[in-house]
């Protein structure tokens, strides 16, 4: 029996040396995985079979090894979505393609092969279904930061130094294990292209107007909600 099925007739269909598979930012992963699927001509058929991709369904990266040894990942397109999160132990499709190698959709099935998620990117826009509270969120702790005095003082310095915008505006979330933080990036670290360092420690204005410091690389998930480039990480494993 085929543990995985080949849907589309692209020479190739995958290759378990292309260096993305093992890209340590999901975010990247994830793009280059979108990009591919966007130019793939069977993109279509596969977003109207599955129309909350990207929306309630998260992009999910998640990976096996065939019969032969060979590491395969890819999207998650396709399959049993329960729980707020896919089913990998019954059949489901997976998207090899990567930026501008084209890729297949392979038919998997869970049962017979060991399946591991690699990460996931929740899904973005209007359609996400805690989207009016996330922005109450903002707007309450936007509106916290701009009652203190001395937060504002302390955002100008550093506005200042790294040439951000006169308003903090990256918000964040942060889980813990069973603890979940939201609120304002007000404090942390800049990396070289002049995005938030998420492996270094930060500092949030929640809501209600506490902050808190935090070390964001020990999070069990970071998600950029607004002001991030790659937005909607989360780590697995």
């Amino acid at each position: 029996m085929t543990n995985a099925t080949p849907r589309s007739h692209e020479p190739t269909p995958y290759d378990d040396n292309d260096p993305l598979d093992f890209l340590s930012n999901l975010g990247e992963d994830v793009c280059a995985a979108q990009q591919a699927l966007f130019s793939h001509p069977e993109m279509k058929g596969w977003l109207e079979r599955t129309p909350g991709l990207g929306h309630e369904i998260p992009w999910t990266i998640a990976s096996f090894t065939d019969e032969t040894g060979r590491r395969i990942s890819g999207l998650v397109v396709a399959g049993n979505f329960t729980n707020g999160k896919w089913d990998l132990t019954t059949e489901f499709v997976l998207f090899t393609g990567r930026a501008r190698r084209p890729g297949t959709f392979l038919s998997v099935d869970g049962s017979v092969v060991s399946v591991r998620p690699q990460g996931s990117v929740p899904g973005v826009g209007p359609r996400r279904p805690d989207c009016m509270t996330l922005l109450k969120e903002v707007q309450a702790a936007s509106m916290a930061w701009a009652a203190q005095p001395s937060l504002r003082a302390r955002w100008a310095v550093f506005a200042a130094t790294h040439g951000c915008s006169a308003v903090p505006n990256t918000f964040v979330e942060l889980r813990f294990q069973d603890q979940c933080y939201r609120g304002l990036l007000v404090d942390g670290t800049l990396d070289s292209t002049g995005l938030w360092d998420m492996e270094q420690p930060v500092a949030l204005l929640l809501p209600t107007g506490r902050t808190v410091e935090l070390l964001a690389d020990q999070a069990d998930s970071v998600t950029f909600l607004t002001g991030g480039e790659h937005y909607d990480l989360k780590r697995f494993g």
